[in-house]
């Protein structure tokens, strides 16, 4: 009877089990396929990577019902269905991933591949120091590619580090690259030097400070006393050919404090040998041992050769305290007093350069209120002013960037929207620069009044004018989300532009064109070489 029921029961439930078989909805999940990312992509640092996908779906594909992210070292840098972005990433293999994920179901998709990344830096490109949301950073856009783009902001992104919090100056030196100080890129930022490698733009060896170390490892000399701090007011560097030709030397010239440190490193070439020597002096102060103003020039610059220079004569100083000039022959000895130049007592030297004569320079002074234009005659042991001019504060300022001519009595400055073409001849007759000498201004390009020039660079071949602009208006700090540092270039003998290149930096603060050669007129065997794609 037992065995009775359990076969009605067991019978009832596999009935029941049957029937019920229609109680159920099974939905199949929608799977997706990614199309369009190779399992390596190659590219060079500083380009603009872009990869479109496209998705296939077992029920659906719509874009709209999905979310997405790129990761790239774990670290995600896109939301968007394509991919667009700036290589900012390290060189070498790069480990990333990009995730598709169904907002409804919360299903997800993803696909694994390599980026492996080239240096792009180590070529010709455009090089923009800017200050951006309070401390120092660098814009990059190679030139030997067609088609390339600017790489905003990109140090901090590839490094990890600031590169400084009060940029001032690039500066270039064309010694062999080595993991030393002497070479590569020299960023003025904080008072100090900070080397870079030129090809990759990070740091040489561990964060690399010029500074009096520098100096004193080179030196035959021990500095007197201890150096609490090397506060770096001015710093420029120079490459020659040696007299003979039997070699090359670079300069390094600084002056911090209120000192002046200078560096010779000789690359001498004989019978098919070549030996290094250098030559360092230090802690050379003025005659007066008064306060050095924060700029320095040379008397003159003579060409030799592939355009490099033979060594130059002297490098002149000013010293605030007793408003004088003085000058370091450049070999070893002190600086020397020049009261020939006159007095100006409460002044201080915003710039300086030699020209396009020999032995003829140019000085502008300031004491905050009034400005002048000193026309130079400085051959050695017979200096003299040959003008002394006032200008108008609206024409050159503490703001004002400088360039002079190569080969032509010409001197290119900028101040606030305008740039200036003077001829320095017009020093001779008595003729400061002013409103007549505008040579383009910020409005004929739409620019609205709080727009200003705030720094400038030419071209190798003297050709193009490089203009670092700034829209921030009174944000000095660049604290804007958006980016408001433009780069234009222009034609330099017509004023036309050439190309902009719209939000790629915080507040310009230098621009320069970072060649890999140091021929300054762009030519090698006689043939140009300078074709950069602007």
């Amino acid at each position: 009877m037992r065995t009775i029921i359990f076969f009605v029961c067991l019978t009832g439930l596999l009935f029941a089990c049957y029937d019920d078989k229609g109680n159920y909805d099974y939905n199949e999940i929608n799977q997706i396929t990614i199309q369009g990312i190779d399992s390596l992509i190659r590219c060079d640092q500083m380009d603009l990577l872009y990869i479109p996908v496209t998705l296939e779906g077992t029920q659906y594909a719509d874009t709209n019902r999905f979310t997405y992210f790129w990761e790239i070292n774990r670290k995600t840098v896109s939301t968007a269905k394509d991919l667009n972005v700036y290589v900012n990433f390290p060189l070498g293999e790069n480990e990333a991933r990009f995730v598709v994920t169904d907002k409804e179901l919360g299903t997800k998709a993803f696909k694994y591949f390599k980026i492996n990344v080239s240096s792009s830096t180590a070529s010709d490109g455009i090089l923009v120091l800017s200050k951006y949301k309070g401390h120092a950073e660098l814009s990059f856009k190679r030139l030997d590619k067609e088609g390339s783009v600017f790489t905003p902001n990109f140090y901090e992104a590839l490094t990890g580090n600031y590169l400084g919090t009060n940029p001032r100056k690039i500066h270039r030196n064309y010694v062999p690259e080595a993991d030393n100080e002497n070479s590569g890129l020299k960023i003025e930022t904080d008072h100090q030097i900070k080397c870079l490698s030129e090809e990759t733009l990070q740091e040489i060896g561990e964060n690399t400070i010029l500074d009096h170390n520098f100096f004193i490892r080179r030196a035959s000399n021990l500095p007197s006393g201890d150096i609490v701090d090397f506060d770096v007011k001015a710093f420029a560097h120079l490459p020659v050919t040696m007299e003979g030709g039997f070699g090359k030397s670079t300069y390094i010239f600084t002056i911090a404090g209120d000192e002046f440190w200078l560096d010779q490193a000789m690359l001498i070439s004989f019978g098919g040998m070549s030996q290094t020597m250098c030559l360092t002096f230090m802690q050379m102060k003025s005659p007066w041992k008064g306060r050095l103003s924060p700029a320095m020039f040379l008397s003159a610059l003579v060409e030799k050769e592939l355009q490099n220079y033979v060594t130059p004569s002297a490098m002149y100083m000013f010293d605030e305290t007793v408003g004088q000039f003085c000058y370091n022959n450049l070999a070893g000895s002190g600086n020397i007093g020049v009261p020939a130049l006159g007095t100006y007592d409460g002044y201080s030297l915003l710039f300086g350069t030699h020209t396009a004569t020999k032995d003829h320079a140019v000085a502008v002074l300031s004491d905050g209120a009034d400005y002048r234009m000193l026309y130079l005659n400085l051959p050695s042991g017979g200096q003299s002013v040959l003008a002394d001019l006032s200008v108008s504060g609206n024409i050159i300022n503490e703001t004002t960037s400088y360039y002079p001519m190569k080969n032509e009595a010409y001197m290119l400055f900028a101040t606030n929207d305008k740039l200036y073409r003077y001829n320095l001849r017009e020093l001779e007759n008595n003729v400061a620069p002013g409103n007549s000498n505008v040579f383009v201004e910020l409005s004929k390009w739409g620019y609205s009044a709080e727009a200003k020039i705030t720094c400038m660079s030419v071209s190798r071949t003297e050709r193009e004018i490089l203009l670092g602009v700034s829209r921030y208006g009174d944000d000095t700090e660049g604290m804007s989300e958006e980016l408001k540092g433009d780069v234009l270039v222009l034609d330099l003998k017509t004023g036309e532009l050439v190309k902009k290149y719209e939000g790629v930096a915080g507040v310009p603060v230098d621009v320069k064109i970072k060649y890999q050669k140091w021929l300054r007129d762009g030519k090698e065997g006689g043939n140009i070489v300078d074709m950069l794609y602007f």
